[in-house]
């Protein structure tokens, strides 16, 4: 009997370590911007979406049952999801709902902001931060510095975060593309490959998903190719095609990629 009670907990040990060492499915969450990407709603015919991506990566990789792949999606509560309304979603001061809401039931968490964020009015300095949703390159980095530590607080999630949607050339200007521009590759290449000086090492359980390099020119603005209409800078179904496939390929490589990193960390660090 003994031997049998032994045998069943070291099975039910083995489970459970399996599953939180297991970054194979989580939730996305998104208003109108990401619905295009997901396939739902994509201003134009598509010919492929993220749960169809999801689906043959799964097939390419021999991925099944609880090995496979999934992602839930969810259009997101608060009227905007600009980056000073994250900010009070992760920092748990939101009137709508908080990160720890989804944590139990998600092992991945995927968040992004609309196209509205590529508004940028300023470049900004350290004031800027009294007025959160002031639109400036300054507090954006501030509200992602932010974001990035209080994910990094729970390392037995794993995060992904999108770089801005980007406005189409006749909803918005040169000046705000500019700044756009400059934030994201920021977001990529500074502060993910923890250069920036004021965050530091970039924590290895949250992934930058560069969106809005994806669908721009060098000019910092959409390129027509993508955008639903002129005025409308939902992304079409040419943008489906081109995004769908990198966001499963980048999200699941990176998640699964962080189950031998979670292994790894020591375990009294495990319990945040």
């Amino acid at each position: 009997m003994n031997r049998t009670i032994t045998l069943l907990i070291g099975i039910l040990f083995s489970i459970t370590s399996f599953s939180q060492n297991h970054y194979r499915s989580g939730i996305f969450l998104h208003h109108s911007t990401g619905k295009c990407i997901w396939g739902s709603n994509s201003g134009g015919n598509s010919t492929t979406s993220i749960p169809e991506q999801m689906a043959n990566y799964n097939l390419s990789h021999g991925y099944k049952g609880s090995d496979g792949i999934t992602l839930n999606e969810e259009w997101w509560s608060p009227d905007d999801n600009e980056w000073s309304t994250q900010h009070e979603f992760f920092e748990g001061n939101a009137s709508y709902t908080k990160i720890n809401d989804y944590l139990s039931n998600n092992k991945i968490v995927v968040i992004k902001s609309c196209f509205p964020s590529s508004a940028i009015q300023a470049w900004g300095a350290p004031s800027d931060t009294l007025h959160p949703s002031y639109k400036s390159v300054y507090n954006y980095k501030w509200h992602w510095r932010h974001i990035v530590k209080i994910m990094s607080k729970y390392p037995g999630h794993f995060f992904c975060i999108w770089t801005n949607a980007p406005l189409e050339p006749a909803s918005t200007k040169l000046d705000e593309a500019t700044k756009s521009l400059s934030f994201c590759k920021w977001a990529k290449d500074t502060l993910a490959q923890g250069l920036d000086a004021k965050y530091g090492k970039f924590p290895s359980n949250v992934y930058v998903f560069d969106f809005f390099s994806k669908l721009t020119g060098t000019n910092g603005m959409m390129l027509t190719k993508y955008r639903t209409s002129a005025g409308n800078s939902h992304p079409n179904g040419s943008a489906t095609d081109l995004i769908a496939p990198q966001f499963v390929n980048e999200i699941f490589d990176a998640a699964i990629k962080y189950e031998s990193i979670y292994k790894s960390i020591p375990k009294s660090g495990k319990n945040k």
